[in-house]
């Protein structure tokens, strides 16, 4: 009688070893799952976010436009003509107020 009790013991360990192992390979997998899970929704949010700032540039842009237009300033192309008009590039066009020295865009000149 005694190979019963040390069989059962033995099959009870074998069973608690292959619950165990069962239970961290159950572990792993949920953990892989939740990473999954966290990685899909980082990637939903990002999303979610992009299009948000992207309608509220539209957005920003359309009021910035209106902004424009109510004040009667011109475009950004219309400035930039303009500015480029009236940029001197004559040195007879002289500003009294630097001592007869041409005058020089803010930018300075490009070489």
């Amino acid at each position: 009688m005694k190979p019963a009790p040390r069989l059962t013991a033995l099959l009870l360990g074998a069973g608690l070893l292959a619950s165990l192992a069962g239970c961290e390979m159950a572990e792993e997998s949920a953990n892989k799952l939740a990473e999954k899970a966290e990685a899909a929704a980082q990637e939903i949010a990002r999303e979610a976010i992009g299009e948000a700032v992207n309608e509220l540039n539209k957005q920003v842009d359309d009021v910035q436009a209106s902004a424009r237009e109510l004040l009667g300033e011109p475009e950004k192309k219309e400035k930039k003509e303009k500015a480029a008009e009236d940029t001197p590039r004559d040195p007879a066009n002289r500003d009294d107020r630097q001592g007869g020295e041409a005058m020089m865009p803010e930018g300075g000149v490009e070489t």
